[in-house]
């Protein structure tokens, strides 16, 4: 049946990502204050798996609205697992959860480009030359790639019949409303791009050593304000993935359910279309995740073991330990 949880969660990450990567080129209206981003709102709630399938979803698109990208390992994997997974990523051989997302090689280099010196004077040199004034040119491109991503999914790739209905309904969802956003806005364009840059100098993160020495949870709380900055900035721009988030609404399939299994029906909504698939979750030591993230983190945990300079310990709760110093 295909892993039915890593594809929803892809599903909203394709949405985030897509605002990163044009955002970068200035996609949005401009906001009241360049430079400032929506806040990143924490909850002192307990931060483990779901009570009931339903939730599991939910708890989820919930994080992702309050921007709290720190809270997504706990909500999606058990203790055990989440401990695991911290030490994978300072031993480097783990990005997880950043590998579910499309493109997620081309973090460092976006990374880079937005905090390199003089970065916004750079990208709006960038944006003027090829992208200003040139809307008509890329809702036509837009629409050609959308139509092209629709027939690949049709006749190529590793995808399930669920698969290919789920991502054709997405893609057309987007086309629709690339079609209809000011993509060549000079205004626009600028304004986006000195919130994005200020979003990525206040992440503290650079390159890929900075990444590992931040750990895993270190890493999601530094990038949350860029991820809300990459929201505001697309919201302004006419496509608002908290109401994105806040659409989803999700029932249980009872003829596919067991004790410790079950399938989620989960329905959401992008630029006025409707968008559906089916969620499989898991229970495990009583509380519930969805079956893709829990895969797709095991394969994380069990990468092989990459050279670094030192070992790296980490307590439960994912910080760092000085290794105990060998006996002469």
């Amino acid at each position: 049946m295909g892993n039915w949880g890593k594809r929803v969660y892809r599903a909203r990450a394709l949405v985030a990502l897509a605002l990163l990567g044009t955002a970068l080129v200035a996609c949005s209206k401009p906001a009241q204050d360049a430079n400032a981003h929506t806040p990143v709102k924490h909850t002192s709630a307990p931060c483990r798996g779901a009570a009931t399938p339903e939730l599991a979803i939910q708890n989820m698109m919930q994080a992702l609205q309050s921007n709290d990208l720190e809270r997504i390992p706990c909500l999606a994997t058990t203790p055990i697992m989440a401990t695991r997974l911290e030490l994978a990523w300072r031993e480097g051989r783990s990005r997880w959860p950043l590998t579910e997302l499309p493109l997620s090689n081309k973090l460092v280099p976006v990374l880079g480009a937005l905090t390199a010196p003089n970065a916004d004077k750079t990208l709006k040199a960038r944006f003027d030359k090829s992208l200003a004034g040139q809307t008509n040119a890329l809702h036509q491109t837009a629409r050609g790639l959308g139509l092209f991503a629709v027939r690949y999914l049709q006749r190529e790739g590793d995808y399930t019949t669920e698969e290919r209905a789920h991502y054709a309904a997405l893609i057309v969802a987007l086309g629709t409303w690339a079609e209809k956003a000011p993509l060549g806005d000079k205004q626009i364009g600028h304004d986006s791009i000195d919130l994005l840059v200020a979003a990525a100098r206040e992440s503290g993160l650079r390159d890929e050593n900075g990444i590992r020495e931040a750990g895993m949870r270190g890493s999601l709380r530094a990038l949350s304000p860029l991820f809300a900055a990459s929201k505001d900035a697309l919201r302004k721009y006419g496509l608002s993935l908290d109401d994105i988030l806040g659409s989803v609404t999700v029932s249980r399939s009872d003829d596919e359910s067991d004790a410790d299994h079950a399938r989620v029906h989960v329905t959401y909504r992008v630029a006025g279309n409707s968008v559906s698939t089916d969620v499989d979750v898991e229970r495990r030591d009583g509380l519930w995740y969805t079956s893709g993230l829990l895969t797709s983190a095991e394969k994380a945990i069990n990468a092989p073991q990459v050279k670094i300079d030192k070992p790296v310990l980490v307590d439960q709760n994912g910080q760092p330990v000085q290794a105990p110093t060998a006996k002469p």
